[in-house]
């Protein structure tokens, strides 16, 4: 893989880019780095706070140096997992396609709901219910518009690899056969 040492894997929450790209970590024999974790490191908050207290644009802007350290910092294969919304971010589309192969984990609504439901942690998915809507239809609209906002820059992704019904080990199997056939 001359001059591309990353695999960036993208997709919503609760898609399993941390659990998954874990296990692809070991298969190729490299690191992972999970940018939410490296935030949250650096800055010694949850994501959750970091939004709560200082913002989406705050954090945004983390994420974006948290990512450029990544790719400085990869040193034969790394896998590094991208939050769910760091893809919507035209220069690390273009870093990532520049310094290795993106990965976008799918997953069907249904069941990005059915893993997220009880989730806390997910400030872009705590929203208020409309009127006559229960929390967790608010929930179920709420990954629905940003799934549909988000797919077309998923969708740029050089492999995709639906996570729905696979376990994590599973779908990182199908990625590691895949990146091979790639390579």
């Amino acid at each position: 893989m001359p001059g591309k040492s990353c695999v960036f894997i993208i997709g919503f929450s609760g898609s399993g880019k941390t659990s998954v790209g874990q296990i692809l970590a070991r298969y190729l024999h490299g690191r992972f780095v999970d940018l939410d974790e490296l935030i949250e490191k650096q800055q010694l908050q949850s994501i959750a706070d970091i939004f709560r207290e200082r913002g989406e644009p705050f954090f945004r802007h983390l994420e974006q140096g948290a990512f450029e350290q990544s790719v400085r910092n990869a040193r034969g294969t790394t896998v590094i997992a991208l939050g769910g919304g760091a893809f919507e971010n035209p220069a690390i589309r273009r870093r990532s396609s520049e310094n290795g192969t993106t990965v976008y984990l799918s997953c069907a609504a249904r069941e990005l709901y059915r893993r997220l439901r009880t989730c806390r942690d997910r400030p872009l998915l705590e929203v208020k219910p409309k009127t006559g809507e229960t929390h967790a239809k608010a929930r179920r609209r709420k990954i629905a518009e940003l799934l549909s906002k988000r797919l077309p820059n998923y969708r740029r992704a050089d492999i995709i690899c639906s996570s729905t019904r696979r376990t994590p080990a599973q779908a990182a199997r199908l990625v590691a056969h895949r990146l091979e056939s790639l390579w």
